[in-house]
């Protein structure tokens, strides 16, 4: 039995499985996920599991090379979470909705994780590095 780490068997299975490029999202309460699309879904109540804590959990164990967010969550609390725990992380933005928005980049996700959180636009799509 593991003793540290993340010890969610969907959770840990998926983040296993991702490779150079793929994308995955960390999601609010709120967004809607395509038909097909793994959801690994933390939330337990309105508010808990909060995004900040699975950021916290999954910015040791990952390499990244780009994050998305909606241009509607520049300046706001999501993009500071974000930065905070994936400094060197850049970030794009694009809008929430519409044609190239944030909702239709969903589409060919390896998965979602679903957070319960409620701050508005608190979203993020990563895309995975390699560590060497």
């Amino acid at each position: 039995m593991l003793t540290s780490g993340i010890i969610n068997r969907q959770l840990a299975a998926a983040l296993a499985d991702l490779r150079h490029k793929d994308r995955f999202v960390v999601s609010d309460a709120g967004l809607p996920v395509p038909e097909g699309v793994q959801v690994i879904d933390l939330a337990l109540d309105y508010g808990v599991l909060r995004f900040t804590q699975v950021l916290d959990v999954l910015a040791p164990v990952l390499v990244l090379e780009q994050g998305i967010m909606a241009k509607e969550a520049k300046g706001q609390e999501p993009e500071t979470w974000v930065h905070g725990r994936f400094p060197d992380v850049p970030l794009f933005y694009v809008p929430h909705d519409g044609k190239g928005g944030f909702k239709s980049l969903e589409h060919g996700v390896k998965f979602v994780i679903r957070t319960g959180e409620t701050t508005p636009y608190a979203n993020v799509i990563f895309r995975c590095g390699v560590p060497f």
